[in-house]
């Protein structure tokens, strides 16, 4: 395992403990359109899917996203996604890019959850079909 994802996960693990952290699903990418990469992991349990983003790198305490679906925690995966298109309607703070990326939560199942950078709350955001 490259240390830069050893570090990462020794991170998620510690900030946010009960989950296994997978190594393969590592995305970095520029997440709040602050000019800057930021990395995310996907972590898993038996009842639960959030994903750990680190704003600001892995000493400070991850943004979590929280997957409240029915998604599979065996089958999940965590990809990014650009943000340069229209949506059908609009969506609170969410801003065409780019340059930004999302993130997108799929465990091939149900629809895909599409996070993105919430510019009005400045959290994560999602939608799904």
């Amino acid at each position: 395992m490259a240390a830069g994802q050893d570090a990462v996960i020794k991170a998620a693990a510690r900030y946010v403990p009960g989950f296994s952290w997978q190594a393969k699903s590592i995305v970095t990418g520029d997440f709040t359109c602050g000019g800057h990469k930021q990395t995310a992991i996907l972590g898993t349990n038996r009842s639960e899917i959030v994903v750990a983003v680190f704003l600001n790198g892995t000493n400070k305490r991850p943004e979590v996203i929280h997957d409240r679906s029915r998604r599979q925690p065996t089958s999940v995966t965590l990809t990014i996604e650009d943000l340069d298109y229209e949506l059908d309607y609009p969506l609170p703070g969410f801003q065409r890019s780019k340059t930004c990326k999302g993130l997108i939560i799929d465990d091939g199942e149900i629809d895909p959850a599409h996070m993105y950078w919430d510019h009005e709350s400045l959290h994560f955001s999602g939608w799904s079909n």
